[in-house]
């Protein structure tokens, strides 16, 4: 039994001793290298460009999708006016809008295969600096020709004359 005990002992000493070797190699290595350092600036900058390039992104949509709106909204307000006989009928290039010239319409006027239908075709454009500030839109729209209800007006007026 005797031999058992010195063994046990020896392990239980070998033990603590273990334990404070790896305590000492532990407290003086206690920063961080060069290598490591260089790492995780790496992995700072590249994640910094990628988020940069999001929000980049991100105005670029935000600035084309407000263009958009403008042009969509300028389009059918002209086309309003031109059907209410504001504008008058007729095929214009290039206007500038009263309130923003950065802003031009174009009005096309074109028959179609149906006598009785013209195509109205109204563009909005803005041109900016870049690509990315130049935006048109084209709205279409069939409305039946003016002349009709005119000579229509005329030959009720003829008729109701001669009775």
């Amino acid at each position: 039994m005797i031999p058992l005990r010195r063994y046990a002992r020896k392990a239980v000493l070998f033990g603590l001793r273990r334990r404070q070797v790896c305590a000492r190699t532990s407290s003086r290595r206690s920063g961080l290298t060069l290598l490591e350092i260089l790492l995780s600036l790496a992995i700072f900058f590249g994640s910094l460009a990628v988020l940069s390039q999001l929000a980049w992104n991100g105005v670029r949509a935000a600035v084309q999708a407000r263009l958009m709106t403008q042009a969509i909204i300028r389009c059918e307000a002209k086309l309003a006016e031109v059907l209410a006989g504001y504008e008058p009928l007729q095929a214009k290039t290039r206007v500038p809008f009263s309130d923003n010239r950065a802003w031009t319409w174009t009005l096309v006027v074109a028959d179609t295969n149906y006598p009785d239908l013209m195509q109205l075709e109204v563009t909005a454009s803005h041109r900016g600096n870049s690509n990315m500030a130049s935006v048109d839109y084209t709205l279409r729209r069939w409305m039946r020709d003016p002349g009709i209800f005119q000579d229509a007006a005329l030959k009720k007026k003829e008729e109701s004359q001669k009775q």
